[in-house]
């Protein structure tokens, strides 16, 4: 059995989770990922960088709105004046700016209709 299984049956403490998941996290984050290194390293196809390109996007597209929803059920409202910046980050403040827009700008620069 896995560390998982072990902690649905018996619970962590909120130290032990939170250590657990940091664990995972520094195991299994992206950059450790055998096509991660193939992508940084240049040896990717073209096919490939567009396929992980197309992915990301629509990944990336649906942030501004899943925080958005988070956001309307949010009742503190320093936590609402905080949450707002993760959704300007994706959408930019005029819609135009942010993170969003230079996804598809790198998806039209591999050959991608946007």
């Amino acid at each position: 059995m896995s560390d998982f299984h072990d902690a649905a049956r018996g619970g962590l403490s909120k130290r032990e989770l939170e250590a657990m998941l940091r664990r995972v996290g520094d195991e299994r984050y992206h950059n450790r990922h055998p096509f991660h290194h193939r992508m940084t390293g240049g040896a990717l196809s073209k096919a490939e960088m567009q396929a992980w390109a197309l992915n990301r996007y629509c990944y990336q597209a649906v942030i501004p709105r899943k925080d958005a929803m988070i956001l309307a059920r949010a009742e503190d409202p320093a936590f609402r004046a905080a949450w707002r910046k993760r959704i300007e980050d994706h959408d930019g403040e005029d819609g135009w700016s942010g993170g969003i827009p230079r996804w598809l700008h790198l998806a039209t620069s591999l050959g991608l209709d946007a």
